[in-house]
């Protein structure tokens, strides 16, 4: 198993967001979280990127087994986080760094990796997803669809175990939705584990291998990509039908 989260709660203040969330993910699915807004899906995850820990629960993801009523160290998370790549969301790439610069300054800092070294697996990378030519552009100067693919190359750089997406087709338009399609599909060829939120039906059914739909912070149906046409529950019919 890549991911296998048991009875997770996650209060802020005296509001829960989670209640009692468990399932397990295999190495090389392509999980997605589907809900309405508020479903509690970005709030999970976070808690598997340790960006925020949950108040109680057992999480192992990429080899790491975390149990959140004890004490988590800092280090610990960033630990996780080589392993856990996340795309977020508003992208967070830094303004000041040319894409190639934005590229490679984890794997330098972090990994130690030599520059020459992360400028070549930069611009493999870049070529991979059809930016070579964008090497040397400020984050500025890009459209919304070609900051989300620098954003997935930044990830990828980390060579991660598991990567994680915060709504990667917010704001995009159905030509760039269909781009990051083909690489989430790319990408679950390698053997690499996604998560991904989203809210849009149509997008999950193209990428799911399988599928966790969530109100009110509850797992409400967890399948295989079958559930689309055969819904368990008659919440999440409801929820395709609209």
């Amino acid at each position: 198993m890549s991911i296998q989260a048991s009875n997770i709660n996650k209060f802020y203040g005296h509001n829960q967001v989670l209640h009692d969330v468990s399932f397990t993910c295999s190495t090389g699915d392509t999980l997605v979280l589907l809900g309405p807004s508020g479903a509690g899906k970005s709030s999970l995850l976070r808690v598997l990127n340790l960006l925020e820990n949950a108040t109680d629960g057992e999480l192992t993801i990429a080899d790491n087994m975390f149990d959140f009523s004890k004490p988590i160290a800092e280090q610990k998370g960033l630990a996780l986080r080589r392993k856990v790549g996340m795309v977020f969301q508003q992208y967070n790439l830094w303004p000041h760094k040319t894409v190639i610069e934005n590229l490679i300054e984890a794997p330098i800092k972090v990994l130690g990796v030599a520059k020459t070294v992360a400028k070549q697996q930069a611009l493999d990378i870049l070529t991979q997803l059809q930016l070579a030519d964008k090497a040397e552009a400020w984050p500025l100067q890009l459209s919304g669809g070609q900051q989300q693919r620098v954003a997935i190359a930044r990830a990828l750089m980390m060579k991660p175990d598991v990567l994680l997406f915060d709504e990667p087709t917010a704001a995009l338009d159905p030509e760039i939705t269909s781009q990051i399609v083909t690489i989430i599909k790319d990408l679950s060829g390698t053997g690499i584990t996604q998560v991904v939120v989203t809210h849009e039906v149509d997008f999950a059914k193209k990428i799911a291998s399988h599928i966790l739909y969530m109100e009110n912070g509850r797992i409400v149906e967890h399948g295989s990509h079958a559930s689309f046409t055969t819904p368990k529950t008659p919440q999440f019919a409801e929820y395709l039908n609209h």
